[in-house]
C-alpha cells in the first residue's frame, strides 16, 4: 500500500475521505480548482502572486493557506478564513500542522502526511465526508488543496478551500 492509500485508509476511519479531483462536486470547490488551473496555465503550479483574492472574495471565509518550508521540512498555517476557524474551533494561524495533535490526537499528524503528499507530489488533492467539528457537531464538508510555487518546481504554499454544511441528521448548532 502506497503512502497516499495509507492516508486514505486513515482518514476514512474518521468519516473523512480523500477524493479524486473528478469526484468533487461542490460548486465553490470546483470553482477554485478551475481558477487554479487557469492561473497555472502550462506550468506545474501557479505562483502565490497569481492567486488574486479579488477574484474569489466571496470564498475568503472558506480558505486557508499553509506555508511549506523545506529545510527543515515543516508545514505552518498562515491564513484561515472565519468558516475554517469556526470548523476547527480555533484559529490555527501560526501553528504547525502537527500542533493540531494537541486538539485532536493524531489528527495533526495525519494532516501533516496528507499536506506533505500535496507539497511533494506538487499536485492538488480533494477531501470530503463528515467530521465532528468543534462546537458545531457533525458537519459535511468538501475541500480542495492546491499547491503553489515561487520557482515553478518546489511547493512553497498550499491553498485550500472548504465548503461546510450540517451533516444530515446532525444536531449541530444546538
Amino acid at each position: 500500500m502506497n503512502a497516499r492509500d495509507r492516508l486514505i485508509a486513515q482518514a476514512g476511519a474518521g468519516g473523512a475521505n480523500f477524493r479524486r479531483l473528478k469526484d468533487l462536486s461542490d460548486p465553490m470547490v470546483l470553482s477554485m480548482l478551475a481558477y487554479w488551473n487557469t492561473r497555472r496555465g502550462d506550468r506545474l503550479m501557479p505562483r502565490p502572486s497569481d492567486m488574486d483574492p479579488v477574484d474569489f472574495a466571496r470564498y475568503l471565509p472558506n480558505i486557508l493557506t499553509i506555508q511549506v518550508d523545506h529545510e527543515p521540512f515543516e508545514l505552518t498555517y498562515r491564513l484561515m478564513g472565519e468558516e475554517v476557524v469556526a470548523a476547527n474551533g480555533t484559529n490555527l494561524r501560526g501553528w504547525t500542522v502537527r500542533d493540531v495533535d494537541r486538539l485532536r490526537a493524531r489528527f495533526g499528524s495525519m494532516l501533516f502526511e496528507f499536506y506533505s503528499w500535496i507539497a511533494l507530489a506538487r499536485r492538488p488533492a480533494g477531501a470530503g465526508g463528515t467530521l465532528e467539528f468543534m462546537g458545531r457537531g457533525h458537519m459535511a464538508f468538501e475541500s480542495v488543496y492546491l499547491p503553489l510555487s515561487e520557482d515553478g518546481e518546489r511547493t512553497c504554499r498550499i491553498f485550500g478551500v472548504s465548503s461546510y454544511r450540517p451533516a444530515e441528521g446532525s444536531r449541530s448548532g444546538l
